[in-house]
């Protein structure tokens, strides 16, 4: 496996805390793993042999991280100065046919602004084979070590949602710049809806963050239509009454509680009486700190204490994002489902679709 050689001053890795298991700290930058598991590379380390073997055998489509064509600013957030190559691989592979998702780590004062203006013209433009261009917050932890690394907050977040929609309002004319997508996290930040559905296009980056909110709330008005009343009523008249809670985190609360809200407004035009209520416990990372706020960031630890503080005795079920665990079923700290499950018997651990939740709503 091709490991990482750039020092970037944003890298989640370098901001975990110590005695974490060993493979939580590989820095990978392998086109390899990029093609089968979705990994975002820098292209910084490709050789010429690499690049002919990536063209001859079209191992495609890459997700690449490339954040800047700036040098000066390229060289401050890799924490080097031989990066710039990536550039030219990126046009080389481009030119050859190789399709490519792209990211944009966004760092208030470093990269966003005009140089956000100046890399997305040159990749809208320049460039034939891209499939996606996500823009995503930068990640800090409490254990960040760089003063200049600053987090997004709502008013940041407002004033880039209406930079990019001005952007692309203005350059309507070029198809690529409806390849340009803002994670989820921006939105929620904002407090501003969604985009919708049709936006994101065959949701090339779904698992970077982008869409998936969009897609979730899609799934739940999709079961929820017509075309399964009588499959929910024969739910409703069978199940009994069930008090939920539901776990989530500070970002994922906003999708959930919108999803119940559809569910509820949903029962009503139907003329259904839910037998389950449902309640929302949102755990803060207390664990990685700083801005981290997703779901798939939870640690065991985190939700171990934070259970324990509630009274649980109320609750006929209680759901826990699976998620959190690796497919080892390990939580980033280590703990086990199983660890987890004996807080309480009633611990169920869901996944993240909108068919699950409902029928464990409506179980």
């Amino acid at each position: 496996m091709k490991i990482c050689k750039n020092n970037c001053i944003f890298c989640f890795i370098s901001q975990l805390p110590k005695n974490l298991r060993s493979t939580l700290y590989i820095k990978d930058d392998d086109y390899f793993q990029s093609y089968t598991h979705g990994n975002f590379i820098t292209l910084t380390n490709l050789s010429k042999k690499d690049i002919g073997h990536i063209i001859k055998f079209k191992i495609e489509p890459l997700h690449v991280s490339i954040h800047s064509f700036d040098r000066e600013i390229r060289n401050k957030l890799f924490g080097n100065n031989k990066n710039f190559n990536a550039i030219d691989n990126l046009k080389t592979l481009d030119g050859n046919g190789i399709r490519t998702n792209l990211q944009i780590v966004l760092c208030p004062g470093i990269n966003d602004g005009y140089d956000l203006e100046n890399t997305l013209d040159k990749l809208t433009r320049e460039f034939k084979k891209i499939l996606s261009i996500g823009i995503v917050p930068v990640g800090i932890t409490r254990y960040n070590k760089n003063a200049e690394l600053e987090s997004y907050n709502k008013s940041k977040s407002i004033i880039l949602i209406e930079k990019i929609e001005k952007y692309k309002s203005k350059r309507y004319k070029n198809k690529n710049v409806k390849k340009i997508y803002l994670s989820d996290e921006f939105y929620v930040m904002a407090d501003k809806e969604f985009p919708d559905y049709r936006d994101y296009g065959r949701f090339y980056q779904i698992q970077n963050g982008i869409g998936k909110s969009t897609y979730f709330i899609d799934e739940i008005k999709k079961n929820l239509s017509k075309k399964i009343e009588s499959k929910l009523k024969n739910i409703y008249t069978n199940s009994i009454y069930n008090s939920i809670l539901i776990v989530t985190s500070e970002y994922g609360i906003k999708v959930l509680k919108k999803a119940l809200s559809l569910i509820s407004g949903e029962n009503k035009i139907k003329g259904l009486q839910p037998k389950s209520s449902v309640e929302f416990f949102v755990i803060k990372n207390d664990f990685f700190g700083g801005n981290v706020k997703v779901t798939g960031l939870l640690t065991g630890i985190d939700i171990i204490n934070s259970l324990k503080r509630l009274d649980l005795t109320k609750y006929n079920r209680i759901f826990i994002p699976g998620c959190i665990f690796n497919k080892d079923g390990l939580t980033l700290d280590d703990f086990k489902i199983e660890d987890i499950k004996n807080i309480d018997k009633r611990i169920k651990i869901i996944s993240e679709t909108a068919g699950t939740l409902l029928m464990n709503y409506f179980k």
